[in-house]
């Protein structure tokens, strides 16, 4: 898990930072919980006190309770859920549509699992991202917020952005994971619907006029937004890299880490009904699906192992494993591909997929353009292990010299 650096937690907090958020805080060591991660560290060694406050109702997703991620409190962050009742660690919801929105949920799912077991297909639950609060809802947070003004309010994702007007803090800023709007284009592009509510580029302009700073989590779309907002100050808030490496020896393996979100599901249907099955055949090692993507593996591919999310990711982790990252509908950046290199493992991705680290990794990992030319250069690093390994260390020390957000740090010291 990310962290900030030991001389910040010596630095006596003066400033208050306070996030808004409106989705589930229990897992945030996967997924845009290591973007938000990453951005705590960087506020605490700013000397920043941080508070989260979580929107009443859509915070819940889909379930009625919540025990926030342990990390939170380690790191000194305080949660405030307005219309909860604290049980010990548990968050739970006093809202009668949060536990409707339940049933209906469970409901749902007990109907897909029937259709799972007569031989059909799993069909994802909609998604709740993008869509913006309800009046009601958003009152809430603002009013939550102003209970103690801020130094610095921030939003998570544009669909929070346009609260900041209504809350008071002397500056403004948004944490955009991904740009909605181009999230979208993404998954249309590689066939599929998008798996969140659909905006403009214009519309999600519009939802950050307030904001005094967007921080992006990729650096192309930093680029973009900057064009279109050029009063607003843009800063790419770079992936911090740990080292994390596991096992200098060990079977070769290849490996793909993911959460559930349909991103990855179709990253999965053509590792599965494509790229695997001409790996295998011309090489006989294993493929491990590694975290809550696994669920989505159906029958028992040959070669195939699947693990459901483990705490320790450095089990993992071995000299000869290949992580790979064929994202065909994405957005924002992979933040696998830093996980797969704070592991040591060396890395096979898309050119597209890369350019969200601009120039960062150039040189660190290998991308190609189609899935035909994925396979094969899976098969080809698979097979010349000595060739095209690199000295991790080396690499983690060339990452860890070009990763440093010193632009964030300096604006949010100022």
């Amino acid at each position: 898990m990310l962290s900030p650096t030991d001389n910040s937690k010596n630095q006596p907090a003066s400033r208050l930072a306070t996030i808004l958020m409106h989705r589930r805080v229990n897992n945030l060591k996967s997924g845009s919980g290591v973007h938000l991660m990453c951005l705590c560290a960087c506020l605490i060694e700013a000397g920043y006190e941080i508070r989260i406050i979580l929107a009443p109702r859509t915070s819940f997703g889909r379930i009625p309770f919540c025990k926030p991620d342990k990390v939170l409190a380690e790191h000194g962050i305080s949660i405030e859920w307005p219309k909860t009742v604290r049980i010990g660690g548990i968050y739970v919801s006093s809202c009668s549509g949060v536990w409707a929105k339940a049933i209906r949920r469970l409901f749902t799912y007990m109907v897909s699992a029937l259709r799972l077991w007569l031989g059909g297909t799993r069909r994802p639950y909609p998604s709740d991202l993008g869509k913006t609060l309800g009046s009601s809802e958003a009152r809430k947070v603002q009013e939550a917020a102003n209970k103690k003004p801020s130094d610095l309010v921030i939003a998570e994702y544009s669909s929070l952005a346009p609260l900041l007007g209504g809350c008071d803090a002397a500056k403004r800023a948004t944490l955009i994971h991904d740009l909605l709007s181009s999230r979208a284009g993404s998954f249309r592009q590689a066939g599929r619907a998008p798996d969140h509510t659909p905006i403009t580029v214009r519309q999600e302009c519009e939802r950050l006029m307030q904001a005094d700073l967007c921080i992006h989590a990729s650096q192309l779309e930093a680029n973009l937004l900057q064009e279109k907002l050029p009063h607003i100050k843009h800063i790419w808030m770079r992936p911090l890299i740990a080292d994390n490496r596991g096992a200098l020896g060990g079977a070769p393996r290849v490996v793909f880490i993911g959460t559930s979100h349909d991103g990855n599901r179709a990253a999965l249907d053509l590792i599965v009904n494509d790229i695997w099955p001409r790996v295998r055949a011309e090489v006989k090692c294993e493929l491990w699906i590694v975290g809550e993507i696994s669920s989505w593996v159906t029958g028992n591919p040959e070669g195939i192992r699947c693990f459901h999310p483990i705490e320790d990711l450095c089990e993992l982790a071995n000299g000869n494993s290949i992580g790979i990252a064929p994202m065909l509908a994405a957005s924002g950046i992979s933040i696998k591909i830093g996980t797969y290199l704070e592991l040591g493992m060396r890395v096979l991705t898309f050119e597209d997929t890369l350019k969200a680290y601009g120039d960062t990794l150039d040189g660190l990992v290998t991308a190609v353009a189609t899935p035909e030319e994925f396979s094969s250069a899976l098969i080809s690093m698979l097979k010349n292990q000595d060739q095209t390994a690199q000295d991790p260390l080396d690499v983690l020390s060339q990452l860890q010299a070009t990763m440093k957000n010193d632009e964030l740090l300096n604006y949010l010291k100022a």
